[in-house]
């Protein structure tokens, strides 16, 4: 059973027609002193030569802060187009290294979740660079009263401040929770994160934003840690 769940989740094979970014967070319980084994799977897996024709950018993360989650890891897929996801995960699945790969992560960990996103819009300096995430749930009502809100306050004088990047998703597939949307923050370390956070505090635009985003409920949030990457930049499989 838990082979087959390793493959379920696979690098998520769901059909969806989008020119957008489409992305995935595959969450994974990796068993204590493992992750470097994952790691080695991953890269071997990636140095194939399937591997080598990802059109996309592959991403493990280990969580720093997920509250009751049971993962402890994630492997994040990032492709252009959900198109270009499609024709390469074809490709993937016959090609014995995928084989080669299930087998291996199967013995070092359990499947948690898959949830598919596609990105609705992007902000700020898009860098390889950054390499902690604070991952931000929400429930939104409104999805257009939502993105402009926060539009406005990363365009205002002290949205210009920010150091990063910023990505609004919204959920495609796999999402059994309420959650409908996902705002990804990504910084270049936990001190920037301190940092930003603590340079809205009394803030008159970040005070704005969030009376203009009440109508979202806000479900929780993640931080995680980018490990390893593997493939094409981030700004490139983003761009709108």
């Amino acid at each position: 059973m838990k082979r087959i769940g390793i493959l379920a989740i696979g690098l998520l094979l769901f059909s969806h027609a989008a020119s957008a970014a489409t992305w995935s967070i595959i969450s994974i319980s990796v068993t204590p002193g493992s992750a470097p084994a994952v790691a080695q799977a991953m890269d071997t897996l990636m140095n194939s030569k399937v591997g080598k024709e990802f059109p996309g950018r592959l991403l493990l993360q280990t969580n720093v802060a997920d509250g009751d989650d049971p993962s402890t890891h994630g492997i994040v897929p990032v492709y252009n187009t959900a198109a270009d996801r499609e024709e390469f995960v074809s490709k993937l699945q016959a090609d014995p290294a995928w084989a080669t790969f299930q087998g291996t992560l199967a013995a070092l960990s359990d499947p948690v979740s898959s949830v598919m996103y596609r990105t609705v819009q992007r902000w700020g300096d898009i860098s390889d660079d950054d390499i902690v995430w604070r991952l931000h749930f929400f429930d939104v009502a409104d999805p257009a009263a939502f993105l402009s809100a926060l539009d406005t306050f990363l365009n205002s004088k002290a949205g210009k401040k920010f150091k990063g990047q910023v990505f609004l998703s919204t959920v495609v597939a796999g999402g059994l929770s309420p959650v409908s949307h996902a705002i990804s923050v990504g910084q270049v370390s936990e001190a920037a994160v301190e940092e930003w956070e603590m340079s809205l505090q009394g803030d008159d635009d970040w005070a704005k934003y969030l009376d203009a985003s009440q109508a979202a409920a806000a479900l929780g949030n993640n931080m995680v840690r980018t490990l390893r990457t593997w493939g094409a930049s981030l700004d490139d499989v983003t761009k709108p």
